[in-house]
């Protein structure tokens, strides 16, 4: 038995460039990797989303020790978009939902507006 929790990653842009580098990275690697990530448009002004799903193993397996090193590889991936002033063209957030409940586990957007929405 084995702890059934979900991970997944998701990181939006509207940068087109960007993103083909994102697809470049991720056509490089396993085909057992590839097929975990989807690249979404959306509706309007072009943004893009490039979900990372979750590896569908239970905690403590091997297949979810893999699946964490290609979340973390993905992150560091997004992250070498960052720009001098520490913006980056990608909001991102990894999440986890299922048996440990629901958190945000971490990402890059903060807050902008204090007094409104998702304020802590």
């Amino acid at each position: 038995m084995g702890i059934k929790n979900n991970e997944c990653v998701i990181a939006t842009t509207w940068d087109e460039k960007a993103v083909e580098d994102m697809r470049t990275w991720i056509s490089k690697l396993p085909d057992d990797q590839q097929r975990l990530f989807a690249v979404i448009p959306s509706l309007v002004n072009g943004k893009q989303t490039i979900f990372l799903a979750p590896d569908g193993s239970k905690k403590g397996w091997d297949e979810a020790e893999r699946g964490e090193t290609l979340r973390n590889q993905f992150i560091e991936q997004l992250e070498t978009f960052d720009y001098d002033d520490g913006s980056n063209p990608f909001d991102f957030v990894e999440v986890g939902y299922g048996e440990f409940g629901q958190k945000v586990l971490r990402g890059n957007c903060k807050n902008c507006y204090n007094n409104s929405e998702y304020a802590e």
